[in-house]
């Protein structure tokens, strides 16, 4: 399972050897043990230990997902990847320098860096042991069914121990005949633990063939922000692919060659897209922070203050990503009151300041949420955060609402630039909203991020008639 902070550590491990290899070189070289001055010879030989090392560890898989998240196979595969560099470089040095024994100032190089590479193993050893503790980032999955197909999804979940919390088993269905004739039975029992203990992500061997009833089940996961995801053998799969897909369900993903089904497609399911969004939100919105609100932020504040007592950011809890509330900054447009938390801004409402009407009408209240993208609470596209009252109660009233929860909110979506914004009278209107939310979702590609903050520039530009 590709995790984003998994990927992270990994390029942290790439770069940190690659300063091992390069310091270890320069300290030799600077020192005097590399006693050479043919300084062209010299920058060749360099570039060819992390050649060598990055092309060792490329043929090891050294920097795999899998391998870096279990240390014992981290040292070992560093080892091996150690070994083949020597024998790269005696190779090289044999075949094209006629070189029989590997110069001593290179074999001082490849043992001092490879003393360094080991130290940052143990360091990141300590890490590990450490951020295993925390369950902060890691989600939480639970598995029903099957127990040969199980073991083998298990064994993949506790080798992806930074990605995931894996556990365990609920209701091992080869044991239990009488709930293994009731699939649908034990997998609503299953979503019902999975949302008493928090947990993110259900997979199942079952698949009910009584679809109405199966969206029934689905539609309670998603109510409560939980993923439910199906798992079927290879060759089963392969031999029923056609009957999977006019049943509904997608291919997710494989692990470890197990193929991962759904019901529901999204893109940002995939790390590469997860990171490709997530890269754009942090340079759009650095580029905001720098360029724009380094000096209008100051100036917004102070006329803030200056028409009405009070802070001018206004921070208010919002439901976020799998429904965690977090502090949504704006600059506060209406004076201050206590209803702030609970009441929408309707139209020629009272407590609006006249600076926070003009704010209002071209989104200008909205630009201190660019801090909340850069702590990565929100993104630059997404549904809009609702305050935590209204997500509880349109929850309750629309089946399909918290499914929008299943990605982070953002400072414009695609209802927004459809004409879906301010206040919402009738659950109708808020259903459309979730429409677009789901639909987005859906059909995410950094494209369409691009038209819709597009569309947002150029609808705030010539004016909107539901922003108020």
């Amino acid at each position: 399972m590709k995790s984003r902070h998994v990927f992270i550590l990994i390029s942290i491990l790439i770069v940190c050897d690659a300063i091992a290899i390069n310091s270890a070189f320069g300290i030799l070289f600077f020192s005097g043990v590399i006693k050479s001055r043919d300084f062209g010879g010299m920058a060749n030989c360099l570039m060819l230990l992390n050649i060598t090392w990055m092309l060792s560890a490329i043929i090891n898989t050294t920097y795999s997902f899998k391998n870096v998240q279990t240390t014992e196979l981290l040292f070992k595969k560093s080892a091996f990847t150690f070994i083949l560099q020597v024998v790269l470089m005696f190779g090289i040095g044999y075949f094209t320098l006629n070189i029989i024994v590997i110069p001593q100032s290179i074999l001082y190089t490849l043992l001092l860096s490879f003393s360094a590479i080991t130290l940052i193993r143990f360091v990141t050893y300590i890490f590990e042991r450490y951020y295993l503790k925390m369950d902060l980032y890691k989600k939480n999955i639970a598995i029903i069914g099957n127990q040969d197909l199980g073991s083998k999804l298990e064994k993949y979940f506790r080798s992806n121990r930074l990605s995931v919390n894996f556990t365990g088993y609920y209701g091992e269905l080869a044991e239990d005949t009488a709930l293994a004739e009731q699939p649908l039975s034990q997998l609503k029992k299953t979503i019902r633990y999975a949302i008493e203990n928090d947990l993110d992500e259900v997979y199942t061997t079952q698949f009910p063939d009584q679809c109405a009833e199966l969206n029934e089940v689905i539609s309670l996961a998603e109510q409560n922000c939980v993923r439910v995801k199906f798992v079927t053998s290879f060759i089963k799969y392969k031999r029923e692919e056609e009957n999977f897909k006019s049943a509904n369900y997608r291919l997710s993903s494989y692990y470890d060659g197990i193929p991962i089904l759904v019901t529901r497609k999204e893109p940002l399911t995939a790390l590469r897209n997860r990171i490709i969004k997530r890269t754009f939100d942090i340079l759009f919105s650095l580029a905001v922070i720098i360029f724009i609100l380094s000096w209008f932020l100051p100036l917004m504040m102070v006329l803030i203050m200056l028409e009405s007592k009070g802070n001018a950011i206004f921070a208010q809890l919002r439901s976020g990503r799998d429904n965690r509330a977090f502090f949504c900054y704006k600059f506060r447009s209406m004076r201050m009151n206590t209803l702030s938390n609970t009441k929408q801004a309707e139209r020629n409402d009272p407590r609006i300041t006249r600076l926070g009407a003009f704010m209002r009408k071209t989104s200008i209240d909205e630009l201190p949420q660019f801090f909340n993208v850069l702590f990565g609470d929100m993104s630059i596209v997404g549904p809009r955060p609702h305050m935590l009252k209204h997500t509880e109660e349109y929850s309750k009233l629309i089946d399909q609402y918290m499914i929008r929860q299943f990605i982070k909110p953002g400072i414009t979506g695609w209802a927004q630039v459809n004409g879906f914004r301010g206040e919402t009278k009738e659950p109708g209107q808020m259903l459309a909203r979730v429409k677009h939310d789901i639909w987005y979702m859906e059909n995410w590609s950094l494209l369409q991020d691009i038209k819709i903050i597009y569309k947002t520039v150029a609808n705030a530009v010539k004016g909107e008639e539901n922003a108020f």
